[in-house]
């Protein structure tokens, strides 16, 4: 049971890079029309919005990391 949340944990953090993987996969331009669609946004609004995406990507990753170690 702890094997499957660990790789349902690990197949979550993936999930940021999904419009990557597609891009790259099936060769669409999600990502080109994700960033046209975000570059139209005042700086205002981006920076406190990457700060928070950023934030919690690391805090995922922290406590999936603190999982791991104490699974060990």
């Amino acid at each position: 049971m702890k094997k499957a949340v660990l790789i349902f944990k690990v197949l979550l953090g993936l999930i940021p890079f999904l419009p990557l993987l597609v891009d790259a996969i099936f060769k669409t331009n999600i990502h080109t029309s994700i960033m046209n669609i975000t570059m139209q946004w005042p700086l205002w609004l981006k920076i406190p919005i990457l700060i928070m995406c950023i934030l919690a990507y690391m805090y995922f990753w922290c406590a999936l990391f603190k999982g791991i170690k104490d699974s060990l």
